[in-house]
């Protein structure tokens, strides 16, 4: 299943259908897009595969007629992939929070992504300009680390330790610059 534009975007998990669209034009949909074209450029010709929001998931524990629609992952085994969606689990996944998934995003979603093995789980924060990296291990997520595009009301001594620049755990020669994935996003009070 992929979503048509203007469609809203509609998870199922345990039987019940949840909307996940924000306005078109938000911070939210810069992020998400950013992310994307991070990915797709540095996996171009790799076995590894970028996908946009749209994109439904049918995780290996979820119930019949259950799926969901992360704002973007990476599936490295391509035969997870299927006309109607990918059945299994992704390696990566980010998801953008909003004022409306930020509860779903920290909470059941970040759970099933952990019982279902997704090695690397980003949350992203628009409004603040962070992103936190979670990594699988010993079946647990673990917090790798946080990183935060710093305050432009911040003077030179508190920005001095704040990481802008990462590596990706799943791919370590690939490092991602958060300038990069906040391009375009304002300080609106909507995400």
């Amino acid at each position: 299943m992929s979503l048509q534009y203007g469609e809203a975007k509609v998870e199922v998990i345990d039987g019940k259908e949840f909307m996940m669209s924000p306005p078109a034009f938000s911070n939210h949909n810069y992020v998400k897009a950013n992310i994307y074209n991070i990915f797709k450029n540095y996996l171009k010709g790799n076995i590894c595969v970028p996908h946009a929001d749209g994109q439904k998931v049918v995780l290996p524990s979820q119930k019949k007629g259950d799926y969901l629609v992360p704002d973007f992952f990476v599936v490295c085994d391509r035969s997870k992939i299927k006309p109607d969606g990918v059945y299994g689990s992704p390696d990566l996944i980010a998801e953008v929070l909003s004022p409306k998934t930020t509860k779903m995003d920290r909470g059941k979603k970040k759970e099933l992504y952990r019982l279902n093995a997704v090695k690397e789980y980003w949350i992203v924060d628009p409004v603040n300009k962070m992103l936190e990296v979670y990594l699988l291990k010993d079946s647990n997520y673990e917090l790798n680390e946080v990183y935060r595009y710093p305050n432009v009301n911040e003077d030179d001594a508190e920005t001095e330790d704040i990481k802008t620049i990462f590596t990706v755990n799943l791919f370590p020669d690939m490092a991602v610059d958060l300038q990069d994935v906040f391009e375009y996003v304002d300080n609106w009070n909507w995400h």
